[in-house]
């Protein structure tokens, strides 16, 4: 096992520390002696070479300004915002944490070893609210800065702004990033092929891995604290379809969100937007399950059939998500 030092050795050590020291000191403190100084020493080097890497991965990235709890089914997860360094993304994930946006949301694409991914639906269907609604919704909350407020046209909504928001401290350089899932080579300004990439706009992953050849296409604007990331871990461990990512067991009990809890933040200014102003609200009191409310999604409306070898290209999020062969489809028809 590791040797991880006690804090009563620690206090006796004045750095630099030697395994000489450490191993005079194990009778004083409690600890059996038997080990050789050998063992101790190797198991000791290793130790500060990993405490060493691993302080110069997180030691670049900037300090943390923000604060939310996901309450998932598989157990809280911490996550860190870098609010100063990407104000225009955490500011609208804000505002839909606050509203409750992300409230049973399932994590509807998981790639084992690579990434979870949560923000499109709630139900088995993977139907959502559009994006044009929550556009609107969000044009009319305090996502949208006071200085902005007074026309709410145009990009007030900072999708171009967000491409500003890509900064070398931050990087996929170690697991447990949290990263916008809207593409930054994507418009996000409503024009062509907006159908598909506007249904990333909402989303976001987590990474499992370290993902360099994700650095430079996606905002990372938040990072798991502690050992949340092994309930992020667990998640990924879910059987899903090797292909879209898509849970197997999409209807009795999928990997979800429970709930979301705002612990801090910078921005004075957000408030918890009217219950009747939130589209997924109004569609939750109609009869629906949060979603649109109107029958088959777009995504359901142009599902085909897609065969091939996994793919990890996190930009090709929106295709497969309009082409894939449900998950649920395909158990009945085997059970059939």
């Amino acid at each position: 096992p590791a040797f991880c030092l006690p804090l009563s050795l620690r206090r006796k050590l004045d750095p630099p520390l030697n395994p000489s020291a450490v191993y005079n000191l194990l009778p004083s403190c409690g600890l059996p002696s038997s080990a050789s100084l050998q063992t101790l020493t190797v198991t000791f080097n290793a130790f500060i070479i990993f405490s060493h890497i691993m302080s110069q991965v997180y030691s670049t990235e900037p300090a943390i300004t923000g604060r939310v709890v996901f309450e998932t089914t598989h157990g809280p997860i911490d996550v860190n915002l870098f609010c100063k360094e990407c104000p225009t993304t955490t500011r609208t994930f804000l505002q839909l944490c606050l509203d409750g946006y992300y409230d049973g949301m399932i994590f509807h694409r998981i790639l084992s070893d690579f990434l979870i991914q949560t923000g499109l639906t709630r139900d088995e269907t993977l139907s959502g609210t559009p994006a044009k609604e929550i556009d609107q919704y969000l044009r009319g909350s305090s996502a949208v800065p006071s200085a902005s407020s007074q026309t709410r046209t145009g990009d007030v909504l900072g999708w171009e702004r967000k491409k500003l928001e890509l900064n070398p401290r931050i990087r996929f350089n170690h697991r447990g990033q949290v990263a916008a899932a809207f593409p930054l080579e994507e418009s996000g300004d409503g024009t062509e092929n907006d159908e598909e990439s506007a249904m990333l706009r909402y989303q976001f992953f987590v990474t499992l891995d370290e993902s360099p050849f994700l650095d430079g296409k996606h905002v990372v604007f938040g990072t798991i604290a502690g050992p949340t990331i092994f309930n992020a871990l667990r998640i990924g461990k879910t059987e899903a379809d090797e292909t879209t990512g898509i849970p197997v067991d999409m209807r009795e009990c999928p990997p979800r969100i429970k709930s979301v809890k705002v612990d801090h933040h910078p921005f004075d200014d957000l408030v918890i937007t009217s219950e009747r102003s939130i589209p997924w609200r109004i569609a939750t009191k109609d009869g629906g399950s949060g979603g649109n409310g109107r029958g088959q999604s777009a995504v359901e409306k142009r599902r085909k059939k897609r065969k091939g070898k996994r793919d990890l290209n996190v930009l090709s999020f929106g295709d497969e998500e309009l082409a894939f062969e449900p998950v649920l489809e395909k158990d009945g028809k085997k059970g059939g």
